[in-house]
C-alpha cells in the first residue's frame, strides 16, 4: 500500500509541477527551448537528467553485474564526460549563434551550411528516428522496475508512466520538462546516493566486493554450478579483457565505449538542444565540473549496485529472476539493481528505488519524446516545409506528435530486447555516426561544405543500419570483434573529409 502512495505521490507531483510549466509556455520558442532562459541548476539538472535515465539505474547495472570493472571505460569517459565536454565545445559556440534564431541543432546546421531545407528534412528525420529507439529502452526499464517495487505487471506500469510524461509534455514543452527534470534529477540522485551503500556494506563492503570479484571464477562455479568462466569471470577485477574478447575486450572498449556512447551523447539532438537553453555563457565556466562530478558518481554507484549484485548471487544469497513476458525475457542482469535493493534494503528504503528510477526513466523520456516532437513540427513542417500554421494550429500539431511519439514508441516497448544497454547503445552509434562530423567539423572548421554534411550523414545512418542489420551487434575482424557500428563512424568521417576537400561549393 505504502509503495502504491509513494508511486501516486510522485506523478501527482511531476504533473503538478508540468502544469505550471505549461502555464509559462506561450510561444513556439518556449516550447522549443524555453526562450534560452534556463538557470545554472535548471540547465546542470536537466542534462543531468537527459543523460542519466533508465540505462543507467538498469542497463549499466546490469552491464556491470556482466562484465565487473572490466567496462570501466564506460563510467570515465562515458555519459558524464559526454555533457561536460560537450557543453565546453559545442555549447560554448551554439551559444555565440543563438542571437540568430536558433533554437534546435537543425537551425545551427541550416544556418552553418546555409541550408535551410534539405539539410533540416536529412537532420530532423534522422534525430526523430534516434531519439524514438532511445526512447524505447526507457519503457523498457520503467517496466522493469515497476513489476520489482509494485509486482505489478510490465506492460502495466510502461503505460502509466507514458501518460503522465506524454500530459505534460503536451502541455508545456521545454519549460514542464525543464522543471520536471530538476526535480526528477534530484530525486533520482539522492535514491542512488542512499541505496547504493547500504547494498554493497551488505555485502561486505568494497574490499570484500573486490575479493569476491577477483575470486569470481571458482566462487561461482563451486556455489552456482556454472563454468568458471561464465559471464566473463576472470575479467570481473581487470579495467579490461584482452582484445579478442566481446564486450569486454579492450577493442571493443574502444570501440563501443570511447567513441560510440560518449561521441554519440554528446551530438545527440536531445542533449545538443539543451545546450541551447541555458541563459548565461558565463554558465560554461563550472556547469561542465558540476555535471561530469555529478555524473560521475551516479555512474559508478549504479555500477557498483551491479558488481555487488553480482558477488551476492555468486554466493548463493541473491537470485535474480528474468521477467517472462511471453513473447520474450527481460535478460535476468537487466535485474541485478532492483533485485538487490528488494533482497538487502530495508522495506522503507526499498520503496525509495521506485521514484529514483522513475525519475532517471521519466527525466530523459520526457526530453526526447519533446525533441522528437520539435523535429517534425518545427524543423521539418514549419521551417524545411514553410508551412506557418501559426500558435494555434502548431500547439494543436504538437500535441499530436507527443502523443503519436509517446504511445507508439510505448508499443513497441511491450516486446523489449533481451539486454536494454544494446538498444540504447544501437541509437547512440546512429547519433555519432550521423551527427558528430556535421556538427563538429562545422564547428571548428571552416572547409566543412554543405554537401560534405548531407552526405556524411546520410552515408554515416547507412553504413551503420546495414552493418547492424548483416552482423547485429559486433564484427570480427583477423579475431578481433568491434561495435558494429564503429565503421559506420569511420564511414561517416571520410565523406565528410573527402567531399570537402574535392567539393568547390
Amino acid at each position: 500500500m505504502l509503495a502504491w502512495i509513494i508511486f501516486i505521490g510522485y506523478l501527482i507531483t511531476v504533473a503538478v509541477i508540468g502544469h505550471y510549466g505549461a502555464r509559462r509556455t506561450r510561444t513556439v520558442a518556449d516550447f522549443v527551448a524555453a526562450s534560452g532562459q534556463l538557470g545554472f541548476w535548471t540547465y546542470s539538472l536537466l542534462m543531468i537528467g537527459s543523460v542519466f535515465s533508465g540505462m543507467t539505474l538498469i542497463g549499466v547495472a546490469g552491464l556491470a553485474f556482466t562484465t565487473g570493472w572490466a567496462n570501466m571505460w564506460e563510467r570515465i569517459i562515458g555519459p558524464a564526460f559526454a555533457i561536460a565536454f560537450g557543453t565546453i565545445i559545442i555549447g560554448s559556440r551554439l551559444y555565440k549563434v543563438k542571437e540568430n534564431g536558433i533554437l534546435t541543432i537543425q537551425d545551427y546546421l541550416s544556418f552553418r551550411y546555409n541550408d535551410p531545407k534539405i539539410m533540416r528534412v536529412i537532420a530532423g528525420a534522422v534525430s526523430a528516428l534516434t531519439c524514438y529507439i532511445y526512447l524505447i529502452g526507457q519503457y523498457t526499464a520503467i517496466g522493469v522496475a515497476s513489476h520489482i517495487v509494485l509486482g505489478i505487471p510490465y506492460w502495466l506500469g510502461a503505460t502509466i508512466a507514458a501518460i503522465i510524461v506524454v500530459s505534460y509534455v503536451m502541455s508545456g514543452g521545454m519549460f514542464s520538462t525543464a522543471w520536471t527534470t530538476f526535480l526528477q534529477s534530484i530525486l533520482m540522485m539522492l535514491g542512488i546516493y542512499i541505496t547504493v551503500p547500504v547494498i554493497i556494506a551488505s555485502i561486505g563492503g568494497l574490499e570484500q566486493l573486490n575479493i569476491a570479484l577477483s575470486n569470481m571464477s571458482q566462487l561461482q562455479n563451486e556455489t552456482r554450478g556454472v563454468e568458471p568462466d561464465y559471464l566473463f569471470a576472470e575479467y570481473l577485477s581487470k579495467p579490461f579483457a584482452p582484445a579478442n574478447v566481446p564486450l569486454a575486450g579492450w577493442v571493443y572498449n574502444i570501440t563501443l565505449f570511447f567513441i560510440t556512447v560518449p561521441l554519440g551523447l554528446m551530438v545527440a539532438p536531445h542533449i545538443v538542444n539543451n545546450m541551447l537553453t541555458f541563459r548565461d555563457r558565463s554558465y560554461i565556466r563550472w556547469s561542465p565540473l558540476v555535471m561530469y562530478l555529478l555524473g560521475l558518481t551516479i555512474i559508478l554507484l549504479t555500477a557498483l549496485a551491479g558488481m555487488a549484485a553480482r558477488v551476492a548471487w555468486a554466493q548463493g544469497t541473491l537470485s535474480i529472476p528474468e521477467l517472462d513476458l511471453g513473447v520474450t525475457k527481460v535478460t535476468w542482469s537487466d535485474m541485478a539493481y532492483p533485485s538487490a535493493a528488494q533482497k538487502f534494503l530495508p522495506e522503507w528504503l526499498f520503496l525509495l528505488l521506485l521514484p529514483t528510477i522513475l525519475a532517471g526513466v521519466m527525466s530523459t523520456t520526457d526530453r526526447l519524446i519533446l525533441t522528437a516532437t520539435n523535429n517534425i513540427s518545427y524543423d521539418i513542417v514549419k521551417n524545411a516545409l514553410g508551412k506557418d500554421l501559426g500558435e494555434r494550429k502548431m500547439r494543436i500539431l504538437n500535441a499530436f506528435l507527443v502523443a503519436f511519439i509517446g504511445f507508439s514508441s510505448l508499443l513497441v516497448a511491450l516486446t523489449p530486447q533481451q539486454m536494454l544497454a544494446w538498444i540504447i547503445w544501437s541509437g547512440l552509434g546512429l547519433m555519432a555516426n550521423c551527427f558528430f562530423f556535421p556538427i563538429i567539423l562545422g564547428l571548428y572548421w571552416s572547409r566543412m561544405t554543405k554537401n560534405a554534411a548531407r552526405l556524411s550523414m546520410i552515408v554515416g545512418l547507412v553504413a551503420t543500419i546495414v552493418c547492424f542489420a548483416i552482423y547485429g551487434k559486433t564484427i570480427t575482424i583477423s579475431g578481433i570483434p568491434i561495435y558494429a557500428a564503429f565503421p559506420g563512424f569511420v564511414a561517416s568521417f571520410l565523406t565528410a573529409l573527402v567531399v570537402s576537400l574535392v567539393d568547390k561549393s
